[in-house]
């Protein structure tokens, strides 16, 4: 018989320099964050551990941190405290990162001698005591970690809910990627679900300079003229430099859309992107909450007429821990 009930009682810790992600989670969960400490030395040596009890139990630790904001710092204590409750002598720890560090460094630069990096993290979770890593919309997919065994939690139906929460009728909507890798794949599966047509843009480049030459705008379904909104699909946001040249391409192309918005998981924002998302042709910018942003950037966008929505993974979450802790499926929580 199918057991779905944890006879390992649940013990969940919100780790980071911002807990707001953690405590929604908690919340849905109907669970207080336990306690913990950081323990600094004179000389600045760092000791994050525990104030109760974690023996027999299921334990959970979410980390979540402002982009740029001491970061490595963050994951270093993260480490640490892994280890400090493997001591306690737990059941299982499961580590939960909203977005897993290193995504986009999904394959081996050989000219540039990059390293591969996406599962070097996940690598030294698993040697410091992690037993399980639950995550959100890896970059690539392929990334997903056998050991330890990571779930790659699919955020895409947030976005589709979206969509059709702001335009019920979808004979106005295209759906638009602006590369012909990772944004092509996540825009497609939109573009399929919606029954839309899809148009993804490739930058042409200098195989010298690496520089970019054109833009080449490739359409699939019909393009008709009352198609006036576009939403483009990505993963992550950074600068948001590709998205808005692939708008100024898209509106060469088809004069007749009016209307750009964005949407990703990810918003790795920093004060370029915002410079870029106000001279864009953008109206709205759809982002999750898996990286905080700061609330002067989401104020300074807002002042100079664009809008930056935000949508929560925290219920989403919610119900991925309370799968995993109860052994039930859970990619029929987004399929």
């Amino acid at each position: 018989m199918e057991n779905l009930i944890n006879p390992y009682p649940i013990k969940m810790f919100v780790f980071g320099n911002d807990t707001n992600l953690g405590n929604k989670i908690a919340s849905y969960l109907q669970t207080t964050p336990a306690e913990y400490e950081i323990v600094v030395f004179p000389d600045m040596e760092r000791i994050p551990h525990q104030t109760e009890t974690v023996r027999g139990l299921d334990v959970f630790i979410i980390l979540t941190s402002q982009n740029g904001e001491e970061i490595d710092k963050w994951l270093i204590d993260y480490l640490r405290f892994i280890y400090a409750i493997k001591s306690g002598s737990p059941h299982r720890i499961t580590v939960v990162l909203p977005k897993s560090v290193h995504q986009r460094a999904d394959v081996k630069n050989y000219k540039l001698r990059q390293p591969r990096l996406t599962s070097f993290y996940p690598d030294l979770m698993k040697t410091a005591g992690a037993d399980y890593i639950i995550t959100c919309k890896l970059h690539n997919p392929a990334s997903c970690t056998m050991n330890p065994p990571m779930d790659n939690t699919d955020t895409t139906f947030l976005i589709v809910d979206k969509i059709i929460e702001n335009f019920p009728d979808l004979s106005k909507i295209i759906i638009a990627a602006t590369d012909l890798s990772g944004g092509k794949y996540f825009s497609r599966k939109v573009s399929n679900k919606l029954q839309v047509p899809l148009i993804i843009t490739d930058k042409e480049r200098n195989p010298i300079t690496n520089e970019s030459s054109a833009i080449k705008v490739y359409s699939y379904g019909e393009i008709s003229e009352e198609r006036t909104k576009v939403v483009f699909i990505d993963d992550i946001i950074s600068t948001f430099g590709s998205m808005s040249d692939a708008a100024d391409a898209l509106k060469e192309k088809f004069s007749f859309i009016t209307d750009f918005y964005a949407a990703a998981t990810h918003a790795d924002f920093t004060k370029k992107t915002c410079e870029n998302i106000i001279k864009s042709k953008f109206k709205e910018v759809w982002i999750t909450d898996t990286v905080p942003v700061k609330q002067a950037y989401l104020e300074e966008i807002k002042e100079n007429g664009k809008e930056v929505v935000v949508i929560s993974v925290a219920k989403l979450l919610a119900k991925v821990i309370d799968n995993v802790h109860n052994g039930r499926q859970i990619s029929l929580l987004w399929e």
